[in-house]
């Protein structure tokens, strides 16, 4: 069993959708038809993930000189527990091993109605060597998160920037 990132194009597009609105809360959105406009080979790269022939999740990785910015990781619902985002963590480590490699969970607090979740989810990521740096940033919608990161640090202006980027793409959503 092996995972494939593939592009998101016409073909695979409302399997992506349909992973991503069922798997993030719309306060950690961004608008999905933003995602696809500005998504290119470079640095903006939006993948399905499939297992043969079978979509199983979906990705949005973003390249900044030497880091890669995990935006979005999700495995559909139907496949969850069957170890696909073990693959697709290890193939995102493999692939991007000279990066500093970071993301953002939803902070760790016991007030939060999904502690446990948000506790498993950091917990994953501390598994395969993501450590925890020393701030928390919030998107324009309050939602605080943690930044977890892999082969180095990762400053909270560098990740504020990729926020204020996605920001400022303007892009005609209709």
């Amino acid at each position: 069993m092996a995972l494939e990132f593939k592009k998101v194009n016409e073909v695979n597009m409302e399997g992506i959708k349909k992973i991503y609105n069922d798997s993030f809360p719309i306060e950690e959105m961004v608008p999905f038809n933003k995602l696809v406009s500005i998504s290119n080979d470079i640095d903006y790269l939006f993948y399905g993930l499939y297992d043969d022939s079978t979509l199983v999740g979906m990705s949005y990785l973003i390249i900044k000189e030497d880091m890669l910015y995990v935006l979005y990781l999700a495995i559909s619902n139907s496949y969850q527990n069957k170890g696909y985002g073990k693959m697709a963590i290890n193939e995102i480590l493999k692939k991007y091993s000279s990066y500093r490699i970071s993301l953002n969970i939803e902070e760790v607090n016991l007030e939060s109605f999904n502690y446990n979740q948000r506790l498993k989810r950091k917990n994953f990521y501390q598994f395969f060597g993501f450590v925890s740096q020393d701030y928390l940033i919030s998107n324009d919608e309050g939602v605080t998160f943690e930044t977890m990161v892999i082969n180095g640090d990762v400053t909270h202006q560098e990740i504020r920037g990729i926020f204020d980027e996605l920001k400022d793409h303007k892009i005609d959503l209709n």
